[in-house]
């Protein structure tokens, strides 16, 4: 009798374990997208960079999407702040994550251990474009929050042309970065931010405020009238789209929002909706689920 309750405990947890690993495989099977962490050499030093991709192959008209941190955040930080990765999971883009010096960029003398220690961070973002998309096979962006704005605008003013669109969230360039070549770029700022000002005459101490960068942007791409004004709820999107140099101007403002990445709220958008509606140049369309 003991024998056969040993027997039959066995065979429930025989059936109990592999009831469990059916359960992993078919996670497993059923996964969209896979994470993985990579090295490489760059302006002397050895960086990190996080790949976060679909299962199935990106189709050659998919972009890859760089995104730079704000300072301070580690990947998984960014990664639930930006909500970029659904993009993925629907196999329609690449993320890459780098990972800044002590979590910081160097802007051109801002910000953290990176300004500090004069990390060639255009060195490394130059390379690790060359890495993930050799050849350029791909649409490659770029998305800079915060101090990874401010990087954003280097690469903008010091490698032109390395990233085909380009949006900075909250940030302006350093003051000895001004750029002088065209390129497609999406400004996003908000009314009641603290550190970029809005206009001439409101609190921030970056500068120029968001106002008159975008006005210089407009001017370096030769954009003129008309502009396509898109109201959504308590954010507003502007979009100069006929512009001299071919490439485009979007300046996307929300009420309110402080300096945080701007998250969705009732009927206005967070935004990642309306980044990626800007890189594919495609009419604004909720996140996919």
């Amino acid at each position: 009798m003991r024998r056969v309750l040993i027997l039959t405990v066995a065979f429930v947890l025989t059936l109990g374990v592999a009831m469990f690993a059916g359960t992993n495989i078919i996670s497993a099977l059923e996964r969209t997208s896979y994470t993985v962490t990579y090295s490489m050499q760059a302006g002397g030093l050895t960086r990190s960079y996080e790949e976060i991709a679909p299962v199935a192959a990106l189709p050659r008209s998919a972009p890859i999407i760089v995104v730079l941190s704000g300072i301070a955040a580690s990947t998984d930080d960014e990664v639930t702040r930006d909500r970029l990765v659904p993009y993925v999971n629907a196999g329609l883009a690449e993320l890459i994550y780098p990972t800044g010096y002590e979590l910081s960029w160097n802007a051109g003398g801002c910000c953290g251990g990176a300004a500090k220690m004069k990390v060639d961070d255009v060195a490394f973002l130059k390379a690790l474009v060359a890495r993930v998309d050799p050849g350029h096979a791909h649409p490659i962006y770029l998305v800079g929050y915060s101090n990874g704005g401010r990087l954003a605008y280097r690469m903008a003013c010091s490698a032109p042309g390395v990233f085909d669109a380009t949006a900075v969230v909250k940030a302006m360039p350093m003051p000895d970065c001004v750029v002088t070549q065209p390129l497609t770029i999406l400004q996003i700022a908000s009314l009641d931010d603290t550190a970029v000002p809005f206009e001439p005459g409101d609190t921030g101490k970056e500068s120029p405020p968001a106002t008159v960068e975008v006005g210089r942007l407009r001017a370096v791409d030769v954009c003129r009238a008309p502009k396509v004004v898109t109201p959504h709820g308590a954010m507003t999107m502007t979009t100069w789209s006929n512009c001299g140099s071919g490439a485009r101007v979007g300046f996307a403002v929300w009420d309110v929002g402080g300096h945080s990445f701007p998250w969705p709220k009732g009927n206005t958008p967070g935004a990642e909706s309306i980044i990626w509606s800007f890189f594919t140049n495609t009419a604004f369309a909720p996140v996919p689920r």
